[in-house]
């Protein structure tokens, strides 16, 4: 059984959605529109995809994030 890598709570629930490229992501002044980021931490492609706690709202995974291709602006290209 998973536990929550913050609280070490066991109610740990996984998402799982298909986008089918209507995906929305902003961060700061940027917005992307379109597949899902691949350097988010929560899927990829057409597919959104992750675990969070239902205790403390983590959300599971390594984190800190390295800078994201949307925070450099750059063109996602997917």
């Amino acid at each position: 059984m998973s536990r929550c890598q913050n609280c070490k709570s066991s109610r740990i629930v996984s998402m799982y959605g298909k986008t089918s490229d209507l995906c929305v992501a902003s961060i700061g002044e940027n917005e992307h529109e379109g597949y899902v980021p691949g350097d988010l931490g929560v899927g990829g492609g057409d597919d959104l995809q992750f675990e969070y706690c239902a205790d403390c709202g983590q959300i599971q995974g390594e984190w800190p994030l390295p800078e994201t291709r949307i925070e450099r602006g750059e063109d996602q290209g997917d």
